[in-house]
């Protein structure tokens, strides 16, 4: 099974009022869709979290006609559940319309991120994942970041390693580098994945460095 970590920019007109508020103001750190429920035919039911200045955003809540309601709990000093309803639209066809079709699943969470990206992850057979990117608007762009066999348990922890990035890291698992002491080198890395000493060096710091970076920001979270 396939999936595709994409990542969707949307203009202005085709963005949801509260994404607009991530773009526009800076008391929004993240905006993240965590789960959502899409049965009703006119409205639509979703739980985010979201982190900075909640007064902010709660204002921008009170201000957008077709959301109905909402409850936010608090997590701690800057993090947030938003559960809420709202009115479905337009914009919100136009956004994922095209993704809601038969062999395609859509995978939350979904991270709205300043200048109108969402960043999502879609899984299903060749065809349905080719048809729903070919039917997004020409409006919205749209980057294929990663492509590859899908594994759930990756999602538990996932620091966006490169495929390179990850085959360094197994190769330096596989071969000892990072057992205590050392029972391998870069050198020996570099062999068995078919590089420089230097490039593998360099496959390693960023991907140490993107895991521990994600790792913290799990553990803020529990």
């Amino acid at each position: 099974m396939k999936y595709l970590r994409l990542e969707l920019r949307y203009p202005p007109e085709l963005m949801h009022p509260m994404h607009r508020l991530v773009d526009e103001s800076d008391a929004i750190g993240r905006d993240v869709l965590l789960h959502g429920s899409l049965f009703d035919e006119t409205a639509d039911t979703f739980l985010f979290y979201v982190e900075g200045d909640i007064d902010v955003y709660v204002d921008a809540l009170r201000s957008v006609d077709r959301i109905r309601e909402f409850e936010v709990t608090r997590i701690d000093g800057t993090g947030y559940y938003v559960f809420l309803t709202q009115r479905r639209d337009a914009v919100d066809d136009a956004m994922f319309g095209s993704l809601r079709r038969t062999g395609i699943v859509v995978v939350p969470p979904i991270d709205f991120r300043p200048s109108g990206v969402a960043r999502l992850t879609i899984l299903g057979d060749h065809e349905p994942l080719r048809e729903g990117l070919a039917a997004l608007p020409e409006r919205i762009e749209s980057e294929v970041l990663r492509i590859g066999e899908y594994d759930w348990r990756q999602h538990l922890f996932d620091p966006g390693l490169t495929d390179r990035q990850s085959d360094a890291v197994a190769a330096a698992v596989e071969c000892g580098y990072y057992e205590s002491p050392r029972a391998a080198s870069v050198s020996d890395v570099a062999e068995r994945i078919g590089a420089s000493p230097s490039t593998a060096s360099e496959h390693l710091r960023k991907a140490e460095s993107a895991m521990m970076n994600a790792f913290m920001r799990l553990r803020d979270v529990a």
